[in-house]
C-alpha cells in the first residue's frame, strides 16, 4: 500500500471513543471529545486515498465520527440503518474482562445468540445488505464508519480469517484499508 496513488475501493472505520454512560443503551452513546479529535486525525491520514463516499451507522458515536471525518474530507455522510452494531443494548453492563469474553464467543460462534439481541450471523447478514448498497453507490473509494464487532463479523466472513485477532487490533478510530486486488488490508490508526 505504499503507492500513494492507490485508491482502495473500501475503507472500514471503527468509530471513535464514545462517552461511556452505563445507564444509557450502548447504541445511544455519544462520541467523546477525544473521539471527535481522533476522527479528524484519521480523516487526514485517509485523505491520500481520495475517498468519494462516506457512509455511517446511525448510532451517534459512529455517525458523529463520520461527520468529523466528513468535515476534513469534504464529504457528506450517508446514513444506513443496517450499518448499526451487532445489537446488544439489553446486555448487562459488566466488567471489561467479562464483555471481552462475551464478544470473543459471539464472534467465534455467530450462529448462536451469545450476547445481545441478535446472533452474529443475523447481524452480519444485515450488514452485508448495507454493504451491497454501499457498493452500488458509484465508482470511487468508499469509507464506511461502523462498529468493531459488526465490521469483524462481516470482513472475517468475506476474507476467511479469525475475527477475534482482527477485532482486538481494530481500535477506536482506526480503519481497515482494503486492497481491491488481492483481499488484503492495512490498518491505519488515528
Amino acid at each position: 500500500m505504499g503507492n500513494q496513488a492507490h485508491r482502495p475501493a473500501l475503507i472500514l472505520v471503527k468509530h471513535g471513543q464514545p462517552a461511556i454512560v452505563p445507564d444509557v443503551p450502548r447504541s445511544l452513546w455519544a462520541l467523546s471529545d477525544e473521539g471527535r479529535a481522533s476522527a479528524s486525525r484519521l480523516a487526514g491520514k485517509l485523505a491520500r486515498f481520495h475517498p468519494q463516499f462516506l457512509f455511517a451507522s446511525p448510532e451517534p458515536k459512529a455517525h458523529d465520527t463520520a461527520a468529523a471525518m466528513g468535515e476534513v474530507l469534504n464529504l457528506a455522510v450517508r446514513t444506513d440503518q443496517d450499518l448499526a452494531e451487532h445489537r446488544a443494548d439489553r446486555n448487562p453492563f459488566v466488567s471489561p474482562a467479562e464483555i471481552e469474553a462475551l464478544i470473543e464467543r459471539a464472534l467465534r460462534d455467530p450462529d448462536h445468540l451469545v450476547m445481545g439481541e441478535e446472533a452474529g450471523a443475523v447481524a452480519r447478514a444485515r450488514f452485508a445488505t448495507a454493504m451491497e448498497r454501499v457498493a452500488a453507490a458509484g465508482e470511487g473509494t468508499k469509507v464506511v464508519v461502523a462498529h468493531g464487532r459488526i465490521i469483524s463479523l462481516w470482513l472475517s466472513a468475506e476474507l476467511g480469517f479469525d475475527p477475534v485477532p482482527f477485532w482486538r487490533r481494530l481500535g477506536f478510530t482506526s480503519g481497515a484499508v482494503l486492497s481491491e486486488h488481492d483481499g488484503t488490508f492495512e490498518i491505519i490508526d488515528a
